[in-house]
């Protein structure tokens, strides 16, 4: 059945849509040994041989791991030559086309998403993506009823609004207040913006839930990879169909 070349490679793991786009016209790709800078280019992924600088791509099953990431530490597989560990010290060979999804930041600390499904990468990606996270939250300060409903309503961050769809009070000492909320945003600094609104400085974030998976059972730095019916729900809750 002929498909779209980015497509491909898309689910090849090599490349988001958008990037196999640059791929395409940088002259990076061939298809049956020819250069191929058509966008609008398909291909029959069971006869046509498609290579990305010179090396074969195959669309193979898509890996799907929860990783439990542990506070200081880099969310990439990337190499970066810094002194900082990355996810890398926890995984010994990463499988080629493997995207870290809903990364942390390095302070932070929950579940994150490795994946060589490219459609399930690119949904998670993108600023209305629709998966919710469940986020436990250190603020400063004892924070009270009033705060926590004004939390409710949303906030803007980079010009868009940011709304839970649940906040509750787990714990306070008086000095700080733990905090649970469900909210589809990926990006940490959206909540710091939270803290920021209701006067409170946040002081740690850990990623609990990630759609219906938990943390539960892993150790930190630890990992598993997922089954059936959990990338079926995933996926779905992402707005995508079977893989």
């Amino acid at each position: 059945m002929a498909t779209r070349l980015q497509k491909f490679l898309s689910q090849a793991g090599v490349s988001s849509r958008r990037q196999a786009e640059d791929l395409i016209k940088s002259g990076a790709i061939t298809v049956n040994g020819q250069a191929v800078t058509a966008l609008g280019t398909t291909i029959e992924p069971s006869a046509d041989r498609v290579e990305v600088n010179g090396r074969r791509v195959y669309i193979e099953k898509p890996i799907y791991r929860l990783l439990l990431k542990p506070r200081a530490c880099l969310a990439t597989l990337q190499p970066t030559g810094a002194a900082r560990p990355t996810l890398r010290r926890f995984l010994r060979e990463p499988e080629p086309g493997l995207q870290v999804v809903a990364p942390l930041d390095f302070p932070a600390e929950g579940v994150v998403l490795l994946t060589s499904d490219g459609a399930l990468a690119q949904a998670m990606s993108k600023r209305s993506q629709r998966v919710p996270m469940t986020y436990h939250l250190k603020l400063q300060g004892k924070v009270d009823d009033a705060a926590i409903a004004r939390l409710l309503k949303g906030w803007r961050w980079e010009n868009r609004p940011v709304r839970p769809t649940a906040v509750e009070p787990l714990a306070t000492t008086g000095k700080n207040t733990w905090i649970e909320m469900v909210v589809a945003e990926s990006r940490p600094r959206a909540l710091k913006a939270a803290g920021d609104l209701i006067r409170h400085s946040l002081l740690k974030i850990s990623r609990v839930r990630m759609g219906g998976l938990s943390f539960e059972g892993l150790a930190m730095g630890g990992w598993r990879d997922l089954t059936k019916p959990e990338v079926a729900d995933l996926r779905a809750r992402a707005g995508l169909g079977a893989a």
